[in-house]
Formats: structure tokens, C-alpha cells, sequence
């Protein structure tokens, strides 16, 4: 193929994988515009605070693959710009057994210790929610993100290749399974937990399906062997995703922990409005959570060809229609927000207008830095944001604790915004323009074709 075929190509990869994500996005939110104010109506607004809260607090278990499904991108990006399949095979065997020994290990520690955890106390949940039902619920939502730990490297076996769209399939499955679980366990009347099974569950089976139909009949050379491991490629993946795992930890810290912070504070039916207003506000970032998951690997790739043109034009194309994009919804959003929550999920979940406000203003801060954190990850250049964004989820974790006890829910989401701007977004944006100077400025691309082509010469010679 030749070098002017390869943006257009990686063009069309691009395409359809946002096509295909933009199809599994509106099905995922016009399901959860169902599914959701049925949950709130069948479980009420504390019960469905408690269920948000475990959601959102057993995504920490994603922290436990140490950054390596990140890294097995990259790594699998390398190896397809190389036609490399060995090396995929090698990366992807040591990536599942370590992370397949991770969740195995970790289940039965918590198996082990939820028992003697009060978790009633810790959501700060009234009697009126039985302990079982909650304990039960922790315990199902724990072992399916412990299940799903190993099975979302399918997706990212996918990502590495270009391939998304496959992916996306497969969340379209889970999403339409997910909806027709929930509405037969309201139907029959099941409790807390097995209701979490019959729905989220969903989500978790599709990824497991997605992730064996890959590597035995789609891509069958990456099928796992035990000649395959190997301690020196598990050691590297597991430092190069160090970076990524101090990463997710604060982004766990500022996703995972406002619920929790909420509804200790304020108590659990508080959580409802805060929920429901941050899902409804996420939909303005519709653009990087289309096109980051396909743009990731794209860049890798096209770093490892030294094509730096495409990234140059591709970042500036991004970053331009994610702002113009984000200012748009927001501004819809704010304006309309609260009558739209009202009608979606019954005037529980309708927030004050300040809290979607400064929602709306943390989507847009959001999405700027999402566009440059795409890049820097593909690239492997985030050791520096690694440990900012450390400090600034301890700084988001005291602000949050600070700010909630004098301005309620408000001072939750402004602990978030006043963190990353006090932290990370300087910082972050000096290294991007820092590498667009240097590393990938013209002259390098320049550079690196000339030297190409004397070695070329040479090996003529």
C-alpha cells in the first residue's frame, strides 16, 4: 500500500468505527432513557442511590489490570503498523494471564471480607433497605467487573487492529439484552441483586462472547498458547502500564468517589439527582467517546509509520469540533436541562441549576483536556500527567469533602473543576504544545524520510 493510500485508509478505519459507536451511543441512550427512570420507579429513590453508588464504586475494580489493557493497545497498534502477529500473540497471552490471575486472586479476598464489611453504614442507608439486598448487590456487582477485567482486552485486541466497529457490535447486544433484563425483573419482581444480574450483567456476558468469538474464529493466531509466555513481555507490560494505572486511579478517585461523598454526607436519595445529572450531562461529550476509543490507535499507528502530518491535522480537526460540539450541547443542556430531567426520571432526580451549570462547565473542561490526553496516551508520553493527575484527585478528594458541608451536591462537582484547573490543565497543554515543537514538528517527519531513504540507498548499493 502506498504512503498516500495510508491516511485515507486510516481515515475510512476511523469512520467506521465512529459510525458504528454512534449507532451503540444512540441505542445505549435511548435505552437508558427507558431503562433508567424504570429502575428509579421500581427501586424509588433511595434504593436506586444505593444502586448507583455500588455502579459507580465497583468501577475501581478496573484499576486492578495495572494499566495493561491500555498498554496492550499501543502494543497491539505497534504490532499491526509492523505486521507483526507474532508479537501480538505473545502481548495478548501475558496480558490475560495476568489479569486473569489479578480477578481470580481478588475475587476470593473479597469473597472472604464482605461479610464483615457494614455496608449499610458506609452508603448511609435507612432501614428501610434490607442489609441483605445491599450486601447481595455489592457482591454480583463485584464479581462481574472482576469477570469483565480480563474480557475487555477483546476490545482492545480490536482497537489495537482498528477494528471498533466489532466491538461496538457487541455493545449493541449487550445494551438491547441489558434493557430486556431489567424490564423481566420488574416484571417478575426480583430484588436488588439479581435485578443488577438480569440487566448490567448483560454488558458483562456481551464483552465475554466478543472477546472469545476474537481469538478463536476472527483473529485465531492471537488464541492463547503456553509457549507464549513469557516473564520479560508480562514485566513490560506491566511497566509501561504503570503510567496508565496512576491515571485510571485518579480517574476512579474523581468519577467514583463523588457518589460515595454525597451520599455520606448528605445521605443516599441525595445521590439521585447527582447521578441522574451527570449520565444527562455526559451526552455532551457524545464526540470524544465516539471518535477517542478509534482515534487512540490510530495515532499509534501512525506514530509508529512516522506519519506526524496526519497527526498534526487529525489533533487540530478534534480538538476544534469537540469544543464547538461541547459548547453546544452544554448550552442546550443548561437551558432545558432540568425540565428535560424531569420529564426523563420524576422530580427526584431534578438537580438546582447551579449543580447542572457547573456540570456543564466541567463537561467542557472535560472534553479539552480528553482531546490531548488521546494523543498523549497513544503516543506513551504520560508520565508527567500520571502523577499530576494523582495529586489532582487528593486535591478533588479534599475539596469535595471541604466544599460539600457548606454548598451541598455543588461543592462536590466544584472540587472537581477547581482540582483539575488548580493541577492539570496547564501543565497537561505545556507538554502538548511542547511535543508538537519538537518531536512531532515537520522537520522531524522531514528528517526521518530522508534518513529512510539513504538507508534505502545503502541496502541498494
Amino acid at each position: 500500500m502506498s504512503s498516500t493510500c495510508l491516511p485515507a485508509s486510516r481515515y475510512g478505519r476511523i469512520a467506521k468505527a465512529v459510525s458504528s459507536g454512534a449507532a451503540a451511543r444512540l441505542l445505549s441512550a435511548a435505552i437508558t432513557l427507558v431503562s433508567l427512570p424504570l429502575a428509579v420507579r421500581y427501586l424509588g429513590a433511595e434504593r436506586y442511590g444505593v444502586w448507583a453508588t455500588i455502579t459507580t464504586t465497583v468501577v475501581w475494580i478496573n484499576l486492578l489490570d495495572l494499566g495493561i489493557a491500555n498498554t496492550l493497545t499501543n502494543s497491539i497498534s505497534r504490532a499491526y503498523a509492523l505486521d507483526d502477529k507474532a508479537s501480538a500473540a505473545r502481548y495478548f497471552t501475558n496480558a490475560l494471564l495476568v489479569t486473569g490471575t489479578i480477578a481470580a486472586f481478588v475475587g476470593g479476598a473479597f469473597a472472604a471480607v464482605c461479610s464483615r464489611v457494614n455496608w449499610m453504614r458506609l452508603f448511609n442507608v435507612s432501614a428501610n433497605v434490607p442489609a441483605a439486598e445491599v450486601r447481595g448487590t455489592v457482591l454480583v456487582a463485584a464479581a462481574l467487573m472482576l469477570l469483565g477485567l480480563p474480557c475487555t482486552l477483546g476490545a482492545k485486541l480490536l482497537a489495537g487492529y482498528q477494528e471498533l466497529h466489532r466491538n461496538n457490535y457487541a455493545v449493541c447486544a449487550g445494551a438491547v439484552a441489558s434493557v430486556f433484563g431489567l424490564v423481566l425483573g420488574i416484571v417478575l419482581r426480583v430484588s436488588m441483586p439479581m435485578l443488577f444480574v438480569m440487566s448490567v450483567g448483560c454488558l458483562t456476558f456481551a464483552s465475554l462472547a466478543n472477546l472469545i468469538f476474537v481469538v478463536t474464529w476472527h483473529k485465531p493466531w492471537l488464541l492463547p498458547r503456553p509457549s507464549l509466555l513469557d516473564r520479560s513481555t508480562s514485566r513490560e507490560l506491566l511497566n509501561s502500564g504503570s503510567s496508565f494505572f496512576l491515571i485510571q486511579v485518579a480517574a476512579v478517585v474523581v468519577f467514583s468517589s463523588d457518589n460515595i461523598v454525597v451520599s455520606h454526607y448528605l445521605g443516599a436519595a441525595e445521590v439521585t439527582p447527582y447521578s441522574v445529572t451527570w449520565r444527562l450531562v455526559g451526552f455532551a461529550a457524545v464526540l470524544q467517546s465516539l471518535i477517542f476509543p478509534a482515534l487512540w490507535p490510530a495515532y499509534a499507528e501512525a506514530y509508529a509509520k512516522r506519519d506526524y502530518g496526519w497527526i498534526r491535522r487529525t489533533f487540530s480537526l478534534t480538538m476544534k469540533g469537540t469544543v464547538a460540539l461541547n459548547l453546544c450541547c452544554v448550552a442546550v443542556l443548561v437551558v432545558c436541562g432540568r425540565a428535560l430531567i424531569r420529564l426523563w426520571a420524576g422530580a427526584a432526580a431534578v438537580p438546582t441549576f447551579s449543580l447542572l451549570l457547573a456540570m456543564g462547565v466541567w463537561a467542557l473542561i472535560s472534553g479539552f483536556m480528553s482531546v490531548e490526553s488521546c494523543l498523549l496516551a497513544a503516543m506513551n508520553r504520560i508520565r508527567e500527567q500520571a502523577a499530576l493527575s494523582i495529586v489532582a484527585a487528593v486535591v478533588n478528594i479534599a475539596l469535595s469533602i471541604a466544599l460539600v458541608r457548606h454548598i451541598g451536591s455543588l461543592g462536590v462537582i466544584g472540587g472537581t473543576i477547581l482540582s483539575y484547573l488548580l493541577v492539570l490543565v496547564v501543565p497537561q497543554s505545556v507538554t502538548v504544545r511542547r511535543l508538537f515543537k519538537q518531536e512531532l514538528a515537520a522537520e522531524g517527519e522531514a528528517l526521518f524520510a530522508f534518513r529512510s531513504s539513504l538507508l534505502a540507498k545503502a541496502k541498494f548499493v
